[in-house]
């Protein structure tokens, strides 16, 4: 099961799933080492908690599918 698979949070696992499907590892990696990006906090309607809760749950995706 995937790490996208297991969130509970509907806007949460949304986000989640547009990251994993429009960006790459190496942006995601580089989304989690920096702040939070509130212009998709907003867009998405979303916590600052929930946006990096996604951009993890992304990554774990990419990185186990290589």
């Amino acid at each position: 099961m995937s790490m996208i698979d297991q969130l509970r949070d509907g806007k949460t696992k949304a986000f989640a799933k547009h990251c994993y499907e429009s960006h790459s590892a190496e942006d995601l990696r580089a989304a989690a080492e920096g702040p939070a990006d509130h212009a998709q906090i907003e867009h998405w309607e979303i916590s600052e908690g929930q946006w990096e809760e996604a951009v993890a749950a992304a990554l774990a995706d990419h990185e186990a599918k290589e």
